[in-house]
Protein backbone atom coordinates (compact mmCIF):
# COMPACT_ATOMS: atom_id res chain seq x y z
CA UNK A 1 0.00 0.00 0.00
CA UNK A 2 -0.41 1.05 -0.49
CA UNK A 3 4.14 8.49 -1.17
CA UNK A 4 7.76 12.34 -0.11
CA UNK A 5 9.72 13.51 2.90
CA UNK A 6 11.96 16.64 3.37
CA UNK A 7 14.70 14.56 4.78
CA UNK A 8 15.53 11.11 4.96
CA UNK A 9 16.76 9.33 7.73
CA UNK A 10 17.15 6.46 9.43
CA UNK A 11 15.76 8.24 12.49
CA UNK A 12 12.64 10.83 13.38
CA UNK A 13 10.32 12.54 11.56
CA UNK A 14 9.87 12.15 7.90
CA UNK A 15 8.36 15.34 6.46
CA UNK A 16 6.98 14.96 2.62
CA UNK A 17 7.88 17.78 0.50
CA UNK A 18 5.64 18.44 -2.72
CA UNK A 19 7.26 17.25 -5.65
CA UNK A 20 7.91 20.08 -8.52
CA UNK A 21 6.54 20.43 -11.56
CA UNK A 22 9.38 21.33 -14.23
CA UNK A 23 9.78 21.97 -18.04
CA UNK A 24 12.47 19.23 -18.44
CA UNK A 25 9.80 16.74 -17.19
CA UNK A 26 7.89 17.40 -20.81
CA UNK A 27 10.81 17.51 -22.18
CA UNK A 28 11.68 14.16 -21.34
CA UNK A 29 8.47 12.90 -22.44
CA UNK A 30 8.75 13.71 -26.06
CA UNK A 31 12.51 12.23 -26.16
CA UNK A 32 10.85 9.32 -25.02
CA UNK A 33 8.43 9.17 -27.56
CA UNK A 34 11.08 9.82 -30.30
CA UNK A 35 12.92 6.85 -28.94
CA UNK A 36 10.80 3.87 -29.15
CA UNK A 37 12.64 0.68 -28.36
CA UNK A 38 10.65 -0.80 -31.45
CA UNK A 39 12.14 1.13 -34.84
CA UNK A 40 11.36 -0.15 -38.26
CA UNK A 41 12.54 -3.54 -38.52
CA UNK A 42 12.28 -4.73 -35.09
CA UNK A 43 8.88 -6.14 -35.37
CA UNK A 44 5.79 -6.50 -32.66
CA UNK A 45 6.76 -6.29 -28.92
CA UNK A 46 4.07 -7.20 -26.12
CA UNK A 47 4.98 -5.60 -23.05
CA UNK A 48 4.14 -7.31 -20.04
CA UNK A 49 3.36 -4.87 -17.54
CA UNK A 50 1.73 -6.03 -14.03
CA UNK A 51 0.29 -4.13 -11.50
CA UNK A 52 -0.91 -4.40 -7.87
CA UNK A 53 -4.07 -2.45 -7.95
CA UNK A 54 -6.61 -4.92 -8.06
CA UNK A 55 -10.01 -3.33 -6.57
CA UNK A 56 -8.75 0.61 -7.66
CA UNK A 57 -11.16 1.55 -10.16
CA UNK A 58 -10.07 4.92 -10.63
CA UNK A 59 -6.41 4.05 -11.19
CA UNK A 60 -7.05 1.59 -13.38
CA UNK A 61 -9.18 3.29 -15.36
CA UNK A 62 -6.47 5.99 -15.64
CA UNK A 63 -3.28 3.29 -16.33
CA UNK A 64 -5.96 2.23 -19.13
CA UNK A 65 -6.10 5.34 -20.90
CA UNK A 66 -2.43 5.86 -20.54
CA UNK A 67 -1.66 2.51 -22.43
CA UNK A 68 -3.74 3.60 -24.98
CA UNK A 69 -1.15 6.80 -25.44
CA UNK A 70 1.58 4.83 -24.99
CA UNK A 71 0.95 2.12 -27.58
CA UNK A 72 -0.30 4.67 -30.09
CA UNK A 73 3.10 6.07 -29.61
CA UNK A 74 4.74 3.56 -29.64
CA UNK A 75 3.89 1.67 -33.23
CA UNK A 76 3.71 -2.24 -33.16
CA UNK A 77 3.97 -2.38 -28.89
CA UNK A 78 0.80 -4.28 -27.43
CA UNK A 79 0.97 -3.53 -23.30
CA UNK A 80 -0.88 -6.57 -21.59
CA UNK A 81 -1.58 -4.66 -18.27
CA UNK A 82 -2.25 -7.95 -15.56
CA UNK A 83 -3.58 -6.61 -12.60
CA UNK A 84 -3.31 -8.30 -9.12
CA UNK A 85 -4.59 -7.66 -5.43
CA UNK A 86 -1.82 -6.49 -3.37
CA UNK A 87 -1.25 -9.22 -1.27
CA UNK A 88 -1.27 -11.26 -4.82
CA UNK A 89 2.11 -9.21 -5.88
CA UNK A 90 3.68 -9.53 -2.25
CA UNK A 91 3.03 -13.06 -1.80
CA UNK A 92 4.56 -13.75 -5.70
CA UNK A 93 7.11 -11.81 -5.97
CA UNK A 94 10.33 -13.61 -5.19
CA UNK A 95 8.97 -16.71 -6.97
CA UNK A 96 8.00 -14.51 -10.01
CA UNK A 97 11.30 -12.10 -9.86
CA UNK A 98 13.60 -15.37 -10.04
CA UNK A 99 11.65 -16.94 -12.78
CA UNK A 100 12.83 -17.07 -16.00
CA UNK A 101 10.31 -14.96 -17.40
CA UNK A 102 8.84 -12.01 -15.53
CA UNK A 103 7.12 -9.52 -16.14
CA UNK A 104 8.74 -6.68 -18.42
CA UNK A 105 7.36 -4.23 -15.54
CA UNK A 106 6.12 -4.45 -12.24
CA UNK A 107 4.96 -2.28 -9.31
CA UNK A 108 6.99 -4.20 -5.92
CA UNK A 109 6.39 -3.00 -2.64
CA UNK A 110 9.20 -0.57 -0.82
CA UNK A 111 10.81 -1.63 2.65
CA UNK A 112 12.91 -4.21 3.49
CA UNK A 113 10.90 -7.34 3.05
CA UNK A 114 10.34 -6.74 -0.54
CA UNK A 115 12.79 -4.33 -2.43
CA UNK A 116 15.44 -4.32 -0.24
CA UNK A 117 15.34 -8.10 -0.22
CA UNK A 118 14.97 -8.47 -4.07
CA UNK A 119 18.04 -6.05 -4.76
CA UNK A 120 20.25 -7.98 -2.61
CA UNK A 121 19.47 -11.25 -4.71
CA UNK A 122 19.88 -9.55 -8.16
CA UNK A 123 16.69 -9.50 -8.75
CA UNK A 124 15.64 -6.15 -9.91
CA UNK A 125 17.35 -4.03 -12.43
CA UNK A 126 19.46 -0.49 -11.85
CA UNK A 127 17.54 2.33 -13.01
CA UNK A 128 20.70 5.16 -12.29
CA UNK A 129 21.20 5.36 -16.01
CA UNK A 130 17.40 5.49 -17.08
CA UNK A 131 16.65 8.05 -14.21
CA UNK A 132 19.61 9.87 -15.59
CA UNK A 133 18.16 9.79 -19.26
CA UNK A 134 15.16 10.85 -19.01
CA UNK A 135 15.64 13.89 -15.91
CA UNK A 136 13.32 11.31 -13.35
CA UNK A 137 15.73 13.27 -10.48
CA UNK A 138 14.01 16.68 -11.80
CA UNK A 139 10.69 15.66 -11.78
CA UNK A 140 10.27 14.18 -7.94
CA UNK A 141 11.85 15.35 -4.74
CA UNK A 142 15.06 13.62 -4.34
CA UNK A 143 13.22 12.63 -0.59
CA UNK A 144 10.42 10.69 -2.74
CA UNK A 145 12.92 9.03 -4.90
CA UNK A 146 14.78 7.65 -1.93
CA UNK A 147 11.79 6.55 0.36
CA UNK A 148 10.35 4.77 -2.42
CA UNK A 149 12.91 3.52 -5.03
CA UNK A 150 16.41 3.86 -2.95
CA UNK A 151 18.59 1.02 -1.68
CA UNK A 152 22.27 -0.39 -1.39
CA UNK A 153 22.44 -2.88 -3.62
CA UNK A 154 22.99 -5.07 -0.69
CA UNK A 155 19.51 -4.14 0.34
CA UNK A 156 20.37 -3.18 4.02
CA UNK A 157 19.77 0.42 3.76
CA UNK A 158 16.50 1.94 2.70
CA UNK A 159 16.71 5.66 1.24
CA UNK A 160 20.84 4.68 -0.03
CA UNK A 161 22.56 3.39 -3.02
CA UNK A 162 21.00 3.25 -6.93
CA UNK A 163 17.54 3.80 -7.43
CA UNK A 164 15.85 0.63 -8.14
CA UNK A 165 11.92 1.92 -8.65
CA UNK A 166 9.69 5.36 -9.29
CA UNK A 167 6.67 5.41 -7.75
CA UNK A 168 3.78 7.48 -10.25
CA UNK A 169 1.00 8.42 -7.36
CA UNK A 170 1.27 9.42 -3.78
CA UNK A 171 -0.52 7.39 -1.63
CA UNK A 172 -2.03 7.53 1.82
CA UNK A 173 -4.06 5.64 4.64
CA UNK A 174 -7.46 7.59 5.69
CA UNK A 175 -10.49 7.24 7.99
CA UNK A 176 -13.28 6.95 5.65
CA UNK A 177 -16.44 8.09 7.38
CA UNK A 178 -20.31 8.07 5.86
CA UNK A 179 -21.84 11.25 6.47
CA UNK A 180 -25.29 9.90 5.96
CA UNK A 181 -25.35 7.25 8.29
CA UNK A 182 -23.61 9.56 11.02
CA UNK A 183 -26.26 11.68 10.99
CA UNK A 184 -28.59 9.00 11.49
CA UNK A 185 -26.59 8.21 14.66
CA UNK A 186 -26.63 12.08 15.40
CA UNK A 187 -23.34 12.39 15.24
CA UNK A 188 -22.56 15.61 13.07
CA UNK A 189 -19.06 16.13 12.79
CA UNK A 190 -15.72 13.95 11.94
CA UNK A 191 -13.58 13.26 15.16
CA UNK A 192 -10.74 15.22 16.22
CA UNK A 193 -9.03 13.19 18.35
CA UNK A 194 -9.03 9.50 19.39
CA UNK A 195 -11.36 9.63 22.59
CA UNK A 196 -14.21 11.21 19.70
CA UNK A 197 -13.82 8.71 17.31
CA UNK A 198 -14.16 5.78 20.09
CA UNK A 199 -17.46 7.69 21.33
CA UNK A 200 -18.62 7.41 17.71
CA UNK A 201 -17.80 3.87 17.53
CA UNK A 202 -19.60 2.70 20.94
CA UNK A 203 -22.48 5.03 19.63
CA UNK A 204 -22.65 3.10 16.13
CA UNK A 205 -22.57 -0.46 17.96
CA UNK A 206 -25.25 0.84 20.69
CA UNK A 207 -27.59 1.67 17.84
CA UNK A 208 -27.07 -1.52 16.11
CA UNK A 209 -24.82 0.04 13.27
CA UNK A 210 -21.72 -1.70 12.16
CA UNK A 211 -19.13 1.31 13.41
CA UNK A 212 -15.88 0.11 12.05
CA UNK A 213 -15.94 -1.95 8.29
CA UNK A 214 -12.98 -4.26 8.30
CA UNK A 215 -11.37 -7.29 6.66
CA UNK A 216 -8.54 -9.10 7.67
CA UNK A 217 -8.62 -11.88 5.26
CA UNK A 218 -5.54 -10.83 3.39
CA UNK A 219 -2.90 -8.76 5.55
CA UNK A 220 -3.51 -5.22 4.18
CA UNK A 221 -6.09 -3.95 6.48
CA UNK A 222 -4.45 -5.33 9.77
CA UNK A 223 -0.69 -3.69 8.67
CA UNK A 224 -2.71 -0.25 8.03
CA UNK A 225 -4.46 -0.47 11.39
CA UNK A 226 -1.34 -1.31 13.06
CA UNK A 227 1.08 1.60 11.41
CA UNK A 228 -1.64 3.83 12.09
CA UNK A 229 -2.72 2.91 15.77
CA UNK A 230 1.02 2.98 16.70
CA UNK A 231 1.21 6.60 14.76
CA UNK A 232 -1.43 7.80 16.60
CA UNK A 233 -0.45 6.93 20.14
CA UNK A 234 3.04 7.29 19.75
CA UNK A 235 3.40 10.05 16.80
CA UNK A 236 5.50 9.96 14.04
CA UNK A 237 8.31 8.57 16.00
CA UNK A 238 6.87 5.43 17.21
CA UNK A 239 6.52 4.49 12.99
CA UNK A 240 9.83 5.91 11.79
CA UNK A 241 11.93 4.65 14.65
CA UNK A 242 10.87 0.65 13.79
CA UNK A 243 11.05 1.51 10.25
CA UNK A 244 14.60 3.36 9.71
CA UNK A 245 15.96 0.83 12.34
CA UNK A 246 16.80 3.65 15.53
CA UNK A 247 18.91 2.26 17.96
CA UNK A 248 16.39 0.35 20.50
CA UNK A 249 13.08 0.61 18.27
CA UNK A 250 11.56 -2.33 19.16
CA UNK A 251 7.96 -3.75 18.75
CA UNK A 252 8.24 -4.90 22.28
CA UNK A 253 7.50 -0.97 23.43
CA UNK A 254 4.35 -0.05 25.68
CA UNK A 255 3.09 2.67 22.58
CA UNK A 256 3.23 -0.90 20.25
CA UNK A 257 1.55 -2.67 23.27
CA UNK A 258 -1.50 0.28 23.25
CA UNK A 259 -2.32 -0.33 19.86
CA UNK A 260 -2.15 -4.25 20.30
CA UNK A 261 -4.53 -4.00 22.92
CA UNK A 262 -6.74 -1.30 21.51
CA UNK A 263 -6.92 -3.81 18.19
CA UNK A 264 -8.21 -6.24 20.49
CA UNK A 265 -10.59 -4.74 22.09
CA UNK A 266 -12.39 -3.19 19.15
CA UNK A 267 -12.64 -6.90 18.13
CA UNK A 268 -13.85 -8.03 22.04
CA UNK A 269 -16.60 -4.69 21.96
CA UNK A 270 -17.84 -5.93 18.16
CA UNK A 271 -16.10 -2.75 16.50
CA UNK A 272 -15.03 -4.74 13.29
CA UNK A 273 -17.57 -6.07 10.79
CA UNK A 274 -19.47 -9.47 11.55
CA UNK A 275 -17.17 -11.99 10.63
CA UNK A 276 -14.16 -9.77 9.28
CA UNK A 277 -11.96 -12.73 8.85
CA UNK A 278 -13.68 -13.56 5.81
CA UNK A 279 -13.51 -10.37 3.82
CA UNK A 280 -10.53 -8.91 2.01
CA UNK A 281 -9.90 -5.42 1.91
CA UNK A 282 -11.68 -4.55 -1.86
CA UNK A 283 -14.64 -6.61 -0.17
CA UNK A 284 -14.59 -4.26 2.85
CA UNK A 285 -14.70 -0.84 0.55
CA UNK A 286 -17.40 -2.21 -1.69
CA UNK A 287 -19.61 -3.00 1.41
CA UNK A 288 -18.57 0.53 2.91
CA UNK A 289 -19.54 2.19 -0.21
CA UNK A 290 -23.03 0.27 -0.51
CA UNK A 291 -23.75 2.03 2.84
CA UNK A 292 -23.23 -0.41 5.63
CA UNK A 293 -20.75 1.01 8.70
CA UNK A 294 -19.92 3.86 10.04
CA UNK A 295 -15.98 4.37 9.50
CA UNK A 296 -13.49 2.27 7.13
CA UNK A 297 -9.92 2.51 6.88
CA UNK A 298 -8.85 2.91 3.16
CA UNK A 299 -6.08 3.84 0.91
CA UNK A 300 -6.56 7.38 -1.47
CA UNK A 301 -5.80 4.96 -4.64
CA UNK A 302 -9.45 3.07 -3.80
CA UNK A 303 -10.60 6.40 -4.66
CA UNK A 304 -13.45 7.09 -6.28
CA UNK A 305 -16.20 5.35 -4.32
CA UNK A 306 -18.39 3.75 -6.85
CA UNK A 307 -21.75 5.70 -7.15
CA UNK A 308 -23.04 8.85 -8.73
CA UNK A 309 -21.31 12.15 -7.16
CA UNK A 310 -25.00 13.11 -5.53
CA UNK A 311 -25.17 9.76 -4.01
CA UNK A 312 -21.53 9.44 -2.63
CA UNK A 313 -21.22 13.27 -1.76
CA UNK A 314 -21.88 12.39 1.75
CA UNK A 315 -18.55 9.96 2.00
CA UNK A 316 -15.45 11.51 3.34
CA UNK A 317 -11.62 10.45 3.40
CA UNK A 318 -9.98 12.15 6.65
CA UNK A 319 -6.88 12.05 8.60
CA UNK A 320 -7.49 9.24 11.23
CA UNK A 321 -7.14 10.85 14.39
CA UNK A 322 -4.06 11.00 16.94
CA UNK A 323 -4.98 10.51 20.87
CA UNK A 324 -3.17 13.95 21.75
CA UNK A 325 -5.15 16.09 18.74
CA UNK A 326 -1.79 16.94 17.14
CA UNK A 327 -1.45 16.17 13.47
CA UNK A 328 -2.99 15.57 10.39
CA UNK A 329 -0.24 12.39 10.56
CA UNK A 330 -0.82 9.70 7.95
CA UNK A 331 0.77 6.30 7.00
CA UNK A 332 1.58 8.05 3.39
CA UNK A 333 3.91 7.20 0.86
CA UNK A 334 4.50 6.69 -2.92
CA UNK A 335 2.17 3.96 -4.06
CA UNK A 336 3.98 0.62 -5.21
CA UNK A 337 6.91 1.79 -7.25
CA UNK A 338 7.54 0.98 -10.42
CA UNK A 339 10.59 -1.31 -11.60
CA UNK A 340 12.26 -3.42 -14.07
CA UNK A 341 12.76 -7.53 -13.25
CA UNK A 342 16.43 -7.85 -14.04
CA UNK A 343 15.83 -11.15 -16.13
CA UNK A 344 12.93 -9.58 -17.98
CA UNK A 345 13.23 -9.37 -22.21
CA UNK A 346 12.92 -5.43 -22.68
CA UNK A 347 14.81 -2.93 -19.98
CA UNK A 348 14.80 -0.16 -22.64
CA UNK A 349 11.30 -0.22 -23.62
CA UNK A 350 10.36 -1.07 -20.05
CA UNK A 351 12.05 2.16 -19.46
CA UNK A 352 10.29 4.59 -22.17
CA UNK A 353 7.14 2.92 -20.15
CA UNK A 354 7.92 3.76 -16.53
CA UNK A 355 8.84 7.31 -17.97
CA UNK A 356 5.65 7.32 -19.78
CA UNK A 357 3.64 6.70 -17.00
CA UNK A 358 5.53 9.58 -14.32
CA UNK A 359 5.13 12.10 -16.68
CA UNK A 360 3.93 15.67 -16.13
CA UNK A 361 1.15 14.70 -18.46
CA UNK A 362 0.35 11.59 -16.99
CA UNK A 363 0.10 12.96 -13.57
CA UNK A 364 -2.62 14.98 -14.94
CA UNK A 365 -4.65 12.22 -16.30
CA UNK A 366 -3.65 10.23 -12.80
CA UNK A 367 -5.39 13.43 -11.03
CA UNK A 368 -8.34 13.50 -13.38
CA UNK A 369 -9.32 10.38 -12.58
CA UNK A 370 -9.34 10.99 -8.42
CA UNK A 371 -5.67 9.86 -8.09
CA UNK A 372 -3.48 11.51 -6.26
CA UNK A 373 -0.24 11.80 -8.48
CA UNK A 374 3.37 12.37 -8.01
CA UNK A 375 3.60 15.63 -9.45
CA UNK A 376 1.21 18.03 -8.11
CA UNK A 377 -0.89 20.77 -9.62
CA UNK A 378 0.28 24.49 -8.91
CA UNK A 379 -3.00 25.30 -8.43
CA UNK A 380 -4.88 22.42 -6.77
CA UNK A 381 -8.50 23.62 -6.32
CA UNK A 382 -8.18 25.09 -10.12
CA UNK A 383 -7.37 21.48 -10.68
CA UNK A 384 -9.93 20.14 -9.27
CA UNK A 385 -12.66 22.16 -9.97
CA UNK A 386 -11.67 21.23 -13.40
CA UNK A 387 -11.88 17.30 -12.49
CA UNK A 388 -14.81 17.86 -11.25
CA UNK A 389 -14.58 14.83 -9.07
CA UNK A 390 -16.64 13.73 -6.68
CA UNK A 391 -16.36 14.73 -2.81
CA UNK A 392 -14.52 11.56 -1.43
CA UNK A 393 -12.00 11.85 -4.33
CA UNK A 394 -11.32 15.47 -3.46
CA UNK A 395 -10.76 14.79 -0.01
CA UNK A 396 -8.14 12.12 -0.60
CA UNK A 397 -6.23 14.50 -2.81
CA UNK A 398 -6.86 17.61 -0.65
CA UNK A 399 -6.35 15.88 2.91
CA UNK A 400 -3.38 13.60 1.60
CA UNK A 401 -1.59 16.96 0.53
CA UNK A 402 -2.38 18.45 3.60
CA UNK A 403 -0.55 15.73 5.38
CA UNK A 404 2.14 16.03 3.09
CA UNK A 405 3.04 19.40 2.99
CA UNK A 406 1.76 20.40 6.67
CA UNK A 407 1.67 17.19 8.42
CA UNK A 408 3.99 13.96 9.51
CA UNK A 409 3.81 11.59 6.51
CA UNK A 410 5.36 8.08 7.69
CA UNK A 411 6.28 4.86 5.93
CA UNK A 412 4.29 1.32 6.51
CA UNK A 413 5.81 -0.38 9.51
CA UNK A 414 5.66 -3.80 7.99
CA UNK A 415 8.52 -2.10 5.46
CA UNK A 416 11.09 -2.41 8.70
CA UNK A 417 11.54 -6.13 8.07
CA UNK A 418 11.09 -8.50 5.69
CA UNK A 419 9.46 -11.34 7.75
CA UNK A 420 7.19 -8.47 9.32
CA UNK A 421 4.21 -8.27 6.82
CA UNK A 422 3.55 -11.75 7.21
CA UNK A 423 3.92 -12.04 10.99
CA UNK A 424 1.31 -9.30 11.62
CA UNK A 425 -0.94 -11.10 9.10
CA UNK A 426 -0.21 -14.36 10.94
CA UNK A 427 -1.47 -12.90 14.20
CA UNK A 428 -3.50 -10.75 14.15
CA UNK A 429 -6.78 -12.79 14.15
CA UNK A 430 -5.31 -14.84 17.12
CA UNK A 431 -4.66 -11.45 19.19
CA UNK A 432 -8.22 -10.22 18.15
CA UNK A 433 -9.84 -13.31 18.90
CA UNK A 434 -8.33 -14.13 22.11
CA UNK A 435 -6.01 -17.17 21.39
CA UNK A 436 -2.75 -14.95 21.36
CA UNK A 437 -2.27 -12.30 24.69
CA UNK A 438 -1.04 -8.72 23.67
CA UNK A 439 2.50 -9.78 25.45
CA UNK A 440 2.67 -12.94 22.70
CA UNK A 441 1.38 -10.89 19.58
CA UNK A 442 4.44 -8.31 20.19
CA UNK A 443 6.82 -11.51 21.08
CA UNK A 444 6.11 -12.75 17.10
CA UNK A 445 6.47 -9.37 15.87
CA UNK A 446 9.84 -8.64 17.20
CA UNK A 447 10.95 -12.16 16.64
CA UNK A 448 10.42 -10.87 12.90
CA UNK A 449 11.88 -7.67 13.13
CA UNK A 450 14.63 -7.74 16.00
CA UNK A 451 16.74 -10.47 15.18
CA UNK A 452 16.52 -9.02 11.25
CA UNK A 453 17.97 -5.96 12.38
CA UNK A 454 20.49 -7.48 14.07
CA UNK A 455 21.78 -9.40 11.34
CA UNK A 456 22.21 -6.31 9.35
CA UNK A 457 24.84 -4.80 11.77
Amino acid sequence: MQNSPKAPSRAGTRRLARPLIVAGAVISVLAAACSSSTKSGSGPVTLVVQNGAGGATGLLAAYATLNKEFEAQHPGVTIDFQTKTFDEVVSTAKLQLSGDNPPDVTQTNQGYQAMGTFVKAGLLQNLDSYAAKYGWVTRQSSALLELNGHFSADGVKMGQGPLWGISVTNAWIGLLMNMDVASRLGITKQPSTFAELEQDLALAKAKSTVPFQFGSANGEMPAWLLTTLLLSKGGPAAVNDVVFHKTGASLSSPTAAWAAQTMKTWASNGYFTPHWTAYKTDEVFGKFAKGDGLFSLGGSWLMPIPGTPEATKNFHMVVFPSVSGDGPNAVAAGDMPWTIPTHSKHHDLAAEYINFISSQKSADTLLTSGNMPSFSPPDLETALGAAKLPVPSQDAIKNGISVIEKGNPVPFVDWAAPALYDAIKASFDKLVSGSLSVDAFQAQLQKAYGPYVTSLG
